[in-house]
């Protein structure tokens, strides 16, 4: 269980810091919420998750080790690029909401590969691609730059530096 003040990983807001721990009654039923906020958005939004949520939102925020380990094991994820639209939108979607950060890194980078390919024939990248590829970025980039103090414009230099030092 989170405390007050903690600062927790929701997976749709981002990181956020657990405000409050009452009871609300939202839906006849009074439940025990942690109540929080996005750190990123001064304040103005409020979340509640019920503490007893049999699939919870929020996790705790990965340590500095971690991020590193993650970073490493995305170079081992087995990631194929997927031609069929569909398909692909729903596979990349999957990898998206799960909350398996190296898949998320590694599917981030074929993501790229495929948009410099695209770019070099002159061509767009695909909308649901790109916000894919944006939305798994904002993602990672925000918790990493958190935990490692840089701004998330510097997260991407840290991952390939990091992915460098590996091999």
């Amino acid at each position: 269980m989170f405390e007050k003040n903690n600062v927790v990983f929701h997976t749709s807001a981002g990181i956020c810091q657990i405000d409050d721990i009452r009871n609300e009654n939202f839906t006849g039923d009074e439940r025990l919420y942690y109540v929080m906020h996005p750190v990123n958005h001064n304040g103005r939004s409020v979340i509640y998750v019920p503490v007893d949520a049999k699939k919870s939102p929020i996790r705790s925020v990965l340590s500095e080790k971690e991020i590193n380990q993650v970073i490493i094991d995305s170079k081992n994820e087995d990631i194929e690029w997927i031609d069929n639209n569909n398909l692909r939108k729903a596979s990349f979607n999957e990898i998206l909401h799960s909350d398996n950060i190296s898949r998320i890194i590694a599917m981030i980078a074929i993501l790229h590969r495929r948009k410099e390919k695209i770019m070099t024939n002159g061509k767009k990248m695909p909308v649901v691609d790109e916000r894919i590829m944006n939305d798994a970025e904002k993602k990672v980039h925000e918790e990493f730059s958190y935990v490692l103090s840089i701004e998330e414009e510097e997260v991407p230099g840290y991952i390939i530096n990091q992915m460098a030092n590996v091999y």
